[in-house]
Parts: structure tokens; C-alpha cells; sequence
């Protein structure tokens, strides 16, 4: 399929410089793209890579300035990523596969509640009293549990497993192996060992939720672990029981929370960051990677290391670090010369 430069501006609102009657069939990185394919430049460090690339359609900002001759046609828009996420989603949609219907290989048990336009793949389960709404689909080997909740238009990849009792809301995305619902990690110490508590309450996923590969979001003791509107959760990710993770927060993979800690809106971890355990966490607060918090987090923050510090005296730490060896060879030296006169200076008196 191929759309011309023409064709692709409208849809995203751009502006041609160029040719505009040039195909692309595909997407390409702009240092490795080549003829027939659509790159982007967003990041000002792969500017050079604008002169040289052999794309035939670049998205550039509508600011972009070229420094050189650009053999691409151009379409500027406001925002080069945004559009590139733009068409990418509106290719998807032409070209996914239009699955629907229930495999003869699945199971679903009686009483479930079936939405209209869905699609249930082979060797998935489907337990008792679930709910599935309409145009939502459940990939082969996905097991939904006794009383689970889908809305409308969510996605279950192969392998996921959801709890019994697991809410989650519409046009969410599940990936393969994410395990929602299992046991929050709970033990009373007694003098014999540790003795389970029992987990007794459930997950609570609202709508346009994004649920990373391998990610495990725990079950509470009581009442709901709950992930609000428009979370994104990479691969990886541990949310453990009765946490709160705000509104269009998103988490790198790796991410790890431990026990009833809480997480404001439009937060953003990078990888590895972990949260101890009954912390608050405000909303708009930007955590680099590997950073470990141990302390309630103002709203606003921008936090990097472990334990977490704010960025700039975390930057200026980093830059500290490789010369501690020599300033602590320096150090011995002072303090070895300073011995000696103090030293000599006895000695003459």
C-alpha cells in the first residue's frame, strides 16, 4: 500500500516542501532509512543524519531550520512524533487483521456475558460470571478468570492471565504473559515461620490503560490495587498489592512498587526505579533511571539516583564520583605532609 506526500499531509495536518507526488509504502529510521520510506526527525541530535538520509518523506517541525540541503521531501507539522504516531495508528487500523468470532478450541463457561463483534482465540478460557464487552478480543492461551470485567474493545494477548474478580476497563491493552490479580506478597513472621495473609481483594484497571509484557500487578489485601484512566506500564513492571497509580502515569520497564504506595498523575519513571513500600508520590514528578525513593515525593520533582536526590545535585555527583580516588590520594598526601611539620616543628621546639 502507498500514499503519496499529497495524500499523508491532510491527514496530519503538514505542510509539503518538496515533491509532493512522492510514494512511501513504509516507515524508516532516519539514519537507516531508504527510498519508499517515511522518517521523522524529532530529536535535534539526528539532524545530521536529515542531510544524508536516503527517506523519501521527512516529518520536521514546523520551526526545523536545515542547516544543509535536504534531498527528502519535506511536511512539517507541529509535532514530528505525534504525527508519526498518527499514521502509524491509522496504518495499523488499515492493515490489522479483522478478527472476530469464538474458536471452537475455547472455553468459555456458562453464564458468561458475551459482547457483540468479539473475538475469542483458541485454547483461551473464559471462566464463570465473566463479563466481555463489545469488540474486544482475547488471544489464544489467555485465561480470563471466575467474575472478570473486560470493556469495550480491550485487548487479552496470548498468555495473559487475569485473576478472578479482575475489573479492567475499555480499549485497554493487555501483552503476553502480564499476570493481573495473582497474590500481593503478604506474611505474617511467627515463631514457627511466615504464615500467608490471605489476599481478599482485587484489581481495579480503568479505561485506555496500556499493560506491558511480563508486568504483574498484584491483587490488594482488601478493597482494589487500582491503575487509573490512561496509564501506560512497559514490560517488566511490578506493582504490588493495594498501590495507586494515578492518571496518564507511565513506567519504563523494570519499574518496581513495593506495598501501598501511592502515584500521582502524569508521573514518568524510567527504568528500574523502585518505590519502597506506603509512600506518596505527587502527581508530575520525573524519576531517571535507577533512582530508589525511600520518602514521600513533592509534586513537581525531578528526581535521579539512589537513594533519590534532585537532578542537579545528582548531576553534580555524578561528575564528583571518578575523581574521588584521586582527591583521597590527594587527601593522604596533605595529611601525611602535615604530619611531618607538625613533626619537625615539635622537634625544634
Amino acid at each position: 500500500m502507498q500514499f503519496s506526500a499529497a495524500q499523508i499531509a491532510p491527514l496530519i495536518s503538514g505542510k509539503i516542501e518538496g515533491d509532493s507526488s512522492v510514494l512511501v509504502s513504509n516507515f524508516g529510521k532516519i539514519e537507516s532509512a531508504k527510498a519508499g520510506d517515511l522518517a521523522f526527525l524529532a530529536n535535534p541530535k539526528y539532524e545530521a543524519y536529515a542531510y544524508t538520509t536516503e527517506a523519501s518523506i521527512l516529518l520536521v517541525a514546523d520551526d526545523f531550520a536545515p542547516k544543509q540541503p535536504i534531498a527528502s521531501t519535506l511536511i512539517r507539522v507541529a509535532d514530528p512524533y505525534a504525527a508519526l504516531a498518527q499514521l502509524m495508528q491509522l496504518v495499523e487500523q488499515q492493515t490489522a487483521p479483522a478478527l472476530r468470532g469464538i474458536s471452537p478450541d475455547a472455553r468459555c463457561a456458562e453464564g458468561v456475558e458475551l459482547g457483540e463483534d468479539l473475538y475469542i482465540g483458541a485454547f483461551a478460557v473464559v471462566e464463570e460470571g465473566a463479563k466481555i464487552g463489545r469488540g474486544c478480543k482475547i488471544y489464544p492461551f489467555a485465561y480470563i478468570g471466575r467474575g472478570v470485567t473486560l470493556g469495550e474493545g480491550t485487548t487479552v494477548h496470548p498468555h495473559a492471565t487475569l485473576y478472578h474478580g479482575v475489573q479492567v476497563g475499555a480499549r485497554c491493552i493487555i501483552h503476553a504473559g502480564a499476570v493481573i490479580g495473582a497474590d500481593g506478597f503478604g506474611f505474617a513472621p511467627e515463631a514457627d515461620g511466615y504464615h500467608k495473609i490471605p489476599q481478599l481483594g482485587s484489581v481495579l484497571i480503568e479505561d485506555d490503560v496500556e499493560i506491558g509484557a511480563n508486568t504483574c500487578i498484584d491483587r490488594a489485601v482488601m478493597d482494589n490495587t487500582v491503575i487509573r484512566r490512561g496509564v501506560k506500564l512497559d514490560n517488566l513492571v511490578q506493582i504490588a498489592h493495594n498501590c495507586l497509580v494515578g492518571e496518564h502515569t507511565v513506567m519504563a520497564a523494570q519499574v518496581g512498587l513495593a506495598g501501598s504506595s501511592t502515584i500521582g498523575s502524569w508521573c514518568r519513571f524510567g527504568g528500574q526505579v523502585g518505590v519502597g513500600g506506603h509512600i506518596s508520590i505527587g502527581d508530575r514528578v520525573e524519576m531517571g533511571g535507577q533512582t530508589g525513593v525511600i520518602s514521600n515525593v513533592a509534586s513537581g520533582s525531578v528526581l535521579m539516583g539512589s537513594p533519590g536526590i534532585p537532578l542537579r545535585e545528582a548531576l553534580k555527583s555524578f561528575v564528583l564520583q571518578p575523581k574521588l580516588p584521586d582527591m583521597y590520594r590527594r587527601l593522604q598526601a596533605l595529611e601525611k605532609e602535615l604530619a611531618e611539620l607538625k613533626q619537625k616543628a615539635t622537634q625544634e621546639h
